[in-house]
């Protein structure tokens, strides 16, 4: 039975990378939903002042009702 080559850091960070931009290609929709996820989460942890988290809360509390 061969053995495997073990990858370096630097292969397998751009065969990781190669992976996400095949996946960001195919799938489109969910990866736009995702970043867009992405940015409102570190929006929400990061920069927001109270009364701007005062104000999605409300937007939120509406959305969970039409759900």
């Amino acid at each position: 039975m061969p053995r495997t080559k073990k990858l370096t850091e630097e292969e397998a960070y751009r065969r990781q990378l190669a992976r996400n931009v095949e996946y960001n290609r195919t799938h489109k929709k969910e990866a736009y939903r995702n970043q867009k996820k992405s940015r409102a989460r570190g929006f929400i942890k990061k920069d927001a002042t109270r009364e701007e988290l005062e104000e999605l809360r409300g937007l939120i509390d509406e959305r969970l009702k039409k759900l």
